[in-house]
C-alpha cells in the first residue's frame, strides 16, 4: 500500500459498448471523466478501459481498477461516464460499488451533475454489503428452520 493516507487521487473506469467506436467513445468519456477529477481537485492515478457488454463482471479493465484499488490508500474516488460502464445488472452493480466502498473510496458518475452522496445512499451501500457478507456467512449456518425456535 501507499504510504500517503491523504486521498488524493482517482481511478477512472472507461468501459466502450461493442456499438460504439472504440476510440471516439473512450475519448469522450475519458474528457468528462478527467473534468470531473479537476473539479474534485484529484490526480487521475489510472485509467482503464474495457470494450464490450456490461453484462458480465469479467473485464480485465475492471478487474485491474478493483485489483489496484485494494492495494492502494490514497484514492479518493473511482469515476466513470456513468452507471452502465460499471454494470448493467443491479446485482453486478452493487457488487462493484461495495468493493469501492470497502476500499474507503466513492464512486461517482461524472456526466451527472455533482452532488455529495445522501447519509440514506452511503447506508444502503453498507447495507449491500453486510447481506453479501451475510449471505456467505449463511451457506455454513444452520437454516432457521433448524435453530431453537426460541432464538427466532
Amino acid at each position: 500500500m501507499a504510504e500517503s493516507a491523504e486521498r488524493t487521487k482517482a481511478l477512472i473506469y472507461l468501459r466502450v459498448a461493442r456499438d460504439e467506436p472504440p476510440h471516439e467513445a473512450a475519448a469522450r468519456q475519458r474528457r468528462i471523466c478527467e473534468r470531473r477529477a479537476a473539479e474534485l481537485g484529484l490526480e487521475v492515478a489510472g485509467v482503464y478501459t474495457d470494450q464490450g457488454s456490461g453484462n458480465s463482471l469479467s473485464r480485465p479493465g475492471l478487474a485491474g481498477l478493483l485489483d489496484e484499488l485494494g492495494r492502494r490508500d490514497d484514492v479518493a474516488y473511482v469515476l466513470t461516464f456513468d452507471h452502465g460502464r460499471i454494470a448493467l445488472r443491479i446485482g453486478d452493480y452493487s457488487k462493484v460499488a461495495w468493493a469501492i466502498s470497502k476500499a474507503e473510496a466513492r464512486l461517482e458518475i461524472a456526466s451527472v451533475p455533482r452532488r455529495e452522496a445522501t447519509e440514506v445512499e452511503l447506508q444502503l451501500i453498507a447495507r449491500i454489503g453486510s447481506v453479501r457478507l451475510a449471505g456467505t456467512v449463511a451457506k455454513s449456518s444452520p437454516r432457521p428452520n433448524e435453530q431453537d425456535n426460541d432464538s427466532l
